[in-house]
């Protein structure tokens, strides 16, 4: 492995880890809240990679999260993680194993111009249906429009990725800035969930790279295909 990228997959990890681990001894955080951040550390490097492993580990991990998000009111979150989040990366890790290549690669698909039109819908569509019909259900949630669109989004994405869209790596970018400043909002008033704010950048920088490397291995699949 070159320096280089040794240095790009491995030193934020360890520089984000070393960031959420000060936070939990000095801000008195819990297990419940420390232990899904430390865990997507791993999920995030995996995804880079286009490894299915990321969505077993990241389905599993997903009940964590449901945990954690009750616990801070996020409602729409919590929901996301544990009924649609968990069962849709468990069901992507199967898929994945059966769209194999004979390099052992998972081969990647791209949206067109109307299927992009459609998953933009898809998201507006949503999120009207979410926060307007769904919020009085979970009455006291913290920050409804952020979360829902969060929600929305993550659905999307979780699903796309499924069906191994190298477009699921954008918007999961949008859905990771969301996340920054949701989180940035709630640890400003509740400090000990600062380390949601560490993995919110950390997943932005990992998701920006896997958006970038899918796009590169998908190219050179379409090559490869080509000149078969």
């Amino acid at each position: 492995m070159k320096t280089r990228t040794w240095l790009i997959n491995y030193i934020p990890t360890l520089m984000a880890a070393v960031l959420i681990l000060y936070c939990t001894v000095g801000l008195e955080q819990s297990l419940l809240k420390t232990l899904p951040t430390l865990i997507t550390l791993c999920v995030q490097l995996l995804l880079v990679s286009a490894n299915r492993y990321a969505f077993l580990l990241g389905g599993t991990n997903a009940l964590l999260y449901g945990a954690a998000y009750f616990s801070e009111g996020l409602y729409f979150s919590t929901v996301s993680a544990v009924l649609i989040s968990a069962p849709i990366q468990l069901f992507s890790f199967i898929r994945w194993g059966k769209n194999r290549r004979t390099d052992k690669t998972t081969a990647l698909k791209r949206l067109n111009g109307r299927a992009w039109g459609i998953v933009i819908a898809a998201i507006a569509v949503g999120f009207v249906l979410c926060y307007f019909l769904l919020a009085p259900f979970f009455a006291g949630a913290n920050y409804p429009m952020l979360d829902a669109l969060s929600f929305t989004l993550g659905i999307v994405v979780s699903l796309l990725a499924a069906f191994r869209y190298v477009e699921s790596q954008y918007i999961s970018a949008v859905s990771t800035c969301l996340s920054i400043v949701m989180w940035v909002m709630i640890a400003r008033s509740a400090p000990e969930n600062f380390n949601y704010v560490i993995i919110s950048v950390y997943n932005c920088f990992r998701v920006t790279q896997a958006a970038c490397r899918w796009t590169k291995t998908y190219a050179k699949q379409i090559k490869e295909e080509t000149n078969a």
